[in-house]
């Protein structure tokens, strides 16, 4: 599975894929309190979707053309989620 973070709308966003099939996504108002708001929303849209991080084989970003900060903490928070 593929979780996305998309962050190129104004309301930051979570897609999951399994494959190119779009299983579910998540929209959150938030873009520029993504460093105090993307963790736990990623933490509630797995456990909603039952899906554990070490069934994640890829995380993804759709960096934000307004937030060059938001798109740092999102690929931050991907790196890290991937370790």
């Amino acid at each position: 599975m593929i979780l996305v973070i998309d962050l190129s709308k104004r309301e930051p966003k979570l897609v999951l894929k399994k494959g190119q099939k779009k299983i579910a996504g998540h929209q959150w108002p938030g873009l520029y309190q993504l460093s105090e708001t993307i963790l736990p929303e990623i933490d509630k849209f797995l456990k909603k979707n039952k899906v554990k991080l070490a069934d994640l084989k890829e995380i993804k970003v759709v960096p934000s053309k307004e937030s060059l900060v938001s798109s740092r903490i999102a690929k931050a928070v991907a790196l890290g989620l991937k370790v």
